[in-house]
């Protein structure tokens, strides 16, 4: 009798999902760092997968899908269309959902309301609305540690699957020879809740460390979440300092002499962010831009922190634990005031960019496995939806 219900139970679930496009979306709202995980996740998952435009909204997460229910009982708009998703023609609903930005969390789970939850939910990092509400979470060891503080039981979700770093969907590039140096320094928002806030002082050691390197081509990445009252100090005490060191190397004031280029992901047009840094021989990342961290371990560049001394609480523990694997180095460059003192101390081979102690050498972050793991979980969920 048990397997016989079973039976039904499954013909139904069957029936229930094959109304649905047997293709994922990606939810995307213009950030280099998460459009791009998000769309590497929906490819793993081996369908069709289709990019469509996360509308947002100012409102809370709650409050937006309240006010949208509101709307189709008052006949506003029809109670099957999308109001967060934008591109999104018909009455066809995808297989699976992927989001990875606070911006798509309303469509998201629009898309899972009006599917009577048939669709499968994927979110990639923490939201900030109720964990139970999404098929899957891919969260990192930072965000684990973040959920851990709240309780150790919200720390062991049955539909969370966990990766070191947090997912960037990018897999080793091409090592670069030394000869062809590209030094790419990734400025974050400002603000990491985790631990770090950027402060001018930051700014003036980053543009003072930068002025120690051997001669460099350097790329100045501009995080689209960067702070609008930060945005003049970065460009006056980091851009302009560093136009001006590139022009006295080379001995001349024009612009042609200078090889230095800023990407400002506030922009329209800018090149892939995977693409940037892979071209980067190393890569320099402010503390909070963690997602910068992670796209550069996945394509194995040496990755250095800037700030990293001055991060606190789970910040600090989460880039102390990226150390100890070798994943990251402190930002000391050699002959800079934060590397004299130490520098008599290391023996062998010194890291130009960390000298301030001995290195063991460079660990390798198997990204792809991340990628392929978290395609195998997503999957399992979507098996025992079909159950």
């Amino acid at each position: 009798m048990g397997r016989l219900i079973a039976a039904v139970r499954k013909n139904h679930n069957v029936a229930r999902h094959s109304s649905l496009l047997p293709q994922t979306w990606v939810l995307a709202d213009g950030n280099a760092s998460t459009d791009y995980a998000a769309t590497r996740v929906a490819a793993a998952l081996g369908l069709a997968h289709h990019t469509k435009q996360a509308l947002g909204s100012r409102l809370s997460v709650p409050l937006a899908r309240a006010l949208a229910g509101l709307g189709s009982l008052v006949g506003v708009r029809s109670a099957g269309e999308l109001q967060f998703v934008g591109d999104a023609l018909g009455s066809g609903l995808p297989r699976f959902a992927v989001a990875a930005s606070k911006r798509a969390l309303p469509g998201l789970l629009e898309i899972k309301r009006l599917s009577k939850a048939r669709t499968t939910t994927v979110y990639i990092g923490l939201p900030d609305t109720r964990l139970a509400q999404f098929d899957v979470l891919v969260l990192s060891r930072l965000d684990q540690m973040v959920l851990r503080r709240l309780g150790p039981a919200r720390a062991n979700l049955d539909n969370a699957v966990s990766t070191l770093l947090p997912l960037s969907g990018a897999g080793p590039a091409t090592p670069l020879p030394e000869s062809t140096r590209t030094v790419v320094v990734c400025i974050g928002s400002g603000v990491e809740p985790t631990g770090f806030r950027l402060m001018s002082a930051d700014v003036d050691c980053l543009a003072e460390g930068l002025a120690h390197f051997p001669r460099s081509r350097i790329r100045i990445v501009l995080s689209p979440g960067l702070h609008p009252r930060l945005r003049p100090m970065v460009e006056s005490r980091l851009i302009h300092r560093v136009r001006q060191q590139q022009a006295e190397r080379a001995g001349s004031i024009t612009s042609g002499a200078v090889d230095m280029d800023v990407i400002d992901y506030a922009q329209p047009g800018q090149p892939a962010l995977a693409n940037v840094v892979a071209s980067a021989t190393q890569v320099v990342a402010t503390a909070d831009y963690v997602a910068s961290v992670s796209l550069a371990a996945a394509l194995q560049r040496p990755i250095y922190i800037a700030g990293e001394e001055r991060t606190y609480g789970l910040l600090r523990d989460y880039y102390h634990l990226l150390e100890t694997k070798n994943l990251v180095r402190r930002f000391y460059p050699k002959g800079s005031r934060y590397s004299y003192m130490l520098a008599p101390d290391i023996g062998g081979a010194v890291d130009v960019f960390s000298a301030v102690r001995d290195h063991e050498p460079w660990a390798t972050h198997d990204a792809k496995k991340d990628l392929d793991d978290v395609a195998a979980f997503i999957r399992a969920r979507y098996r025992e939806k079909m159950s």
